[in-house]
Order: structure tokens, then C-alpha cells, then sequence
């Protein structure tokens, strides 16, 4: 049987469709994606450069087997306010009433050099004292305390200035791994006097919360696996905490089940009649002899 092609022009006058023809009934076109259920969601998380996450994350997939994307940003808590992102991973953000917030840890303080600095030829691992910063030229300090955030755009800028011998930068030491600038090098240096360290945060909004997010919170606060709240990865609701009353209840009802098992068992027993058992419960032979291994 053949077949007349269609000339497109048949469909001129056919209604077109669009994104708000599709959408479902009471929900926007821009806002299909808010009908996924957690599992079948994308968990995103934005973090702050010198955070290193990936141990958090790995565990994440292994114990969900769902995906996670994650991606660095100068300033992670913008990301989730402009939806780029559900959580972020930020140093020092600002307290928030509608943002949840986990302290992670807190950071070394580090101190960039031009590449033939003195301080340079200390060893990895030798901790610079403040006292050695006499006469130095502090373009910036962002190691935390008065100091205020560390603004990781800043630094990158600095940091080139730096490369240049004009003066030494203050910053927190994993940011100033991760930058990795040219021509510099970083040493870990003593906080100063009373100044607290930089601490990266663990934040997301609190309208926001779902499983998936309440499934990495639990990681990052050492969560172990398969515990009451962690019920993501079979798929199932959370078991219902009883209360003090269905506890006793359910209490009782184990302590009746095992009256009546006795009950039953003893009149077995004497139905079968028999000798009694022996001090090794097996009648006049007493306890069976261990078998020997050849």
C-alpha cells in the first residue's frame, strides 16, 4: 500500500503547541520540573573554591545509586538563591532564618609569596609566624577573624600582584591551593592573636528540604549508612518512631507471644510422654561429644 507524502502546507492551519499547552493543569510551563519526585531529581551543589567535597559526594551516589552534580563558584550561597544550585558549600556564609547551616570544618590560615621569596624556602609543613610579617607589604588580608569573608575573586586578582614581589597576601590556605596562582607560592601561617579561622558551611534553603538533601546533610555529619533516617536507598518511607504508649503496647504483645509459645511447647512434651533428658538435654547419653576436625 502506498503511501502520499504530506505536504507541509496541509498543516498551516493545525494549532500549535507550546511549553503552556503541555504543562500540566495548574502548573506553569517554566516550572514542569517541580513535578519530580526526590528519586528522579538531580541533587545540585555549588561549593566554594578549596572545599573538597568529593568524599561526601562519592558516598552520596554509592548509597542512593542516584546522580550528583557539582560545580565551584566563587559565592555558592548566590547560586542557590538564583536556583543554579540546592546547597552550597560555603566559606563563612551569613546567618540566614531561612537557610539551614552545618558546620564542616574550620581552615588553615595561609600566607602567598612571590616564588623567590625567603619564605618560600621553608619547608611544606613549617608554619610561618605572624612575627615574621615585619616590614612585609599585606596587599590583602582574608585569613578570616575582622577580616571578614574571603572573597575568592579578590584573592585571584591579588594573587597576581603578589607574583610580582610587590608584597605578600593572607588567605585561607586551601583557597590558596586551589587558585594556584603562577609565580606564587603559599605556607601555612599561625592565626593571629584571637582571630577566629575561616569555616566552610554546609547550607541550603529551608523551603527547599527534601530527602535528597536530608541524605547529604546525613553524610556530611557522618551518618552512617542503612540508619532510621537514611531510607532513600530502598526506596521506602522512614519508619514511624512509636510512641511511648505503642511502645509498651508492642512490648506487652512480644511478652503474650512467648506465654503462649511455653504454653504450647509444654503440652507437647508431656503428650509425648519419654525420658527425661540427660544433664546434656539428649536423655541417658548426657552432652553430645564434640566432632574432632581432621
Amino acid at each position: 500500500m502506498a503511501f502520499m507524502p504530506t505536504d507541509p502546507a496541509d498543516h498551516a492551519d493545525a494549532p500549535r503547541r507550546d511549553a503552556a499547552d503541555l504543562a500540566p493543569e495548574g502548573v506553569p510551563a517554566d516550572r514542569g520540573d517541580s513535578l519530580e519526585s526526590p528519586r528522579q531529581r538531580v541533587l545540585r551543589v555549588a561549593f566554594v573554591p578549596g572545599a573538597m567535597p568529593e568524599k561526601w559526594f562519592r558516598r552520596y551516589r554509592e548509597r542512593t545509586g542516584l546522580a550528583l552534580t557539582s560545580f565551584s563558584a566563587d559565592d555558592p550561597v548566590l547560586e542557590v538563591a538564583a536556583g543554579r544550585a540546592d546547597m552550597a558549600l560555603a566559606r563563612d556564609p551569613r546567618e540566614d532564618e531561612a537557610l539551614h547551616r552545618i558546620r564542616l570544618y574550620d581552615e588553615a590560615a595561609g600566607i602567598a609569596v612571590e616564588k623567590e621569596h625567603v619564605l618560600s624556602l621553608l619547608k611544606d609543613g613549617e608554619v610561618v609566624d605572624r612575627a615574621d610579617l615585619s616590614g612585609e607589604s599585606v596587599l590583602l588580608d582574608a585569613s578570616g577573624g575582622d577580616a571578614g569573608p574571603a572573597d575568592p575573586g579578590a584573592v585571584r586578582e591579588m594573587l597576581q600582584v603578589v607574583a610580582t614581589g610587590a608584597g605578600v597576601l593572607l588567605a585561607p590556605r586551601p583557597l590558596l591551593r586551589a587558585l594556584n596562582a603562577r609565580g606564587t607560592t603559599h605556607r601555612e601561617i599561625a592565626p593571629a592573636d584571637g582571630a577566629r579561622p575561616t569555616t566552610l558551611w554546609l547550607t541550603w534553603p529551608k523551603s527547599g528540604d527534601d530527602e535528597l538533601t536530608q541524605e547529604l546533610a546525613g553524610i556530611v555529619r557522618g551518618r552512617r549508612e542503612g540508619s532510621r533516617r537514611s531510607a532513600l536507598t530502598a526506596g521506602e518511607p522512614p519508619q514511624k518512631k512509636l510512641s511511648a504508649r505503642e511502645k509498651t503496647l508492642a512490648k506487652q504483645a512480644r511478652r503474650q507471644a512467648d506465654k503462649g509459645g511455653a504454653a504450647r511447647g509444654g503440652a507437647l512434651g508431656s503428650k509425648r510422654g519419654g525420658k527425661p533428658a540427660g544433664p546434656g538435654g539428649r536423655g541417658k547419653s548426657g552432652a553430645r561429644k564434640p566432632k574432632r576436625r581432621r
